[in-house]
């Protein structure tokens, strides 16, 4: 039996870009905080669900005003 592959979050070719353009991509954040290392991150959840739970939130976090990270549950 062949191991589950994991896919790798897509990231809409946000990694380097500032906030106006993750805005223009993805529209208006659910929620906005910060991490512990005091980076911004925000959050983007699936407008319609039959069960509460974070499958399919996409996170973006920002470096120093750009975007670090991009990944998905």
């Amino acid at each position: 039996m062949k191991p589950k592959e994991t896919r790798p979050a897509q990231d809409y070719g946000l990694v380097g870009q500032g906030e106006d353009e993750v805005k223009k991509k993805l529209g208006e954040p659910t929620d906005i905080s910060k991490t512990s290392e005091g980076h911004l991150l925000w959050v983007y959840r699936p407008s319609w669900k039959l069960m509460p739970n974070d499958k399919g939130t996409q996170y973006v976090e920002f470096q120093d005003g750009k975007v670090a990270k991009v990944f998905k549950k």
